[in-house]
């Protein structure tokens, strides 16, 4: 499940193994055994590739089905959350639809 959410998702964030590797600080080849399954990662590099791709490390492991991170900014009107969980999510499209229409 690791290795497929992870695979998912960076390819979604159009990073290359390589790529993510840079932005986490492991090696390429580090990234490949995690998304094949034949490592685990240790958990604050857990908490970087999370961060990096946006997401929680529950969704990463399997807690969560929900790959969007909580909202913890009381702050933001419904759809500026709505807005940036399309965005978290890939939906790039719907994002932009919300923050151009001005209702």
């Amino acid at each position: 499940m690791f290795g497929d959410r992870l695979r998912s998702l960076r390819t979604q964030r159009g990073l290359s193994q390589e790529g993510l590797a840079e932005e986490v600080g492991v090696r390429g080849q580090q990234i490949w055994r995690y998304e094949k399954g034949d490592n685990t990662p240790a958990a604050d590099v857990l908490a970087q590739i999370a961060r990096a791709l946006g997401t929680s490390a529950d969704y990463l492991i399997g807690l969560t089905d929900d790959p969007s991170l909580p909202q913890t900014d009381s702050g933001l009107s419904e759809r500026e959350q709505f807005a940036i969980s399309a965005w978290r999510r890939g939906d790039r499209l719907e994002a932009i639809k919300v923050i151009a229409t001005d209702e």
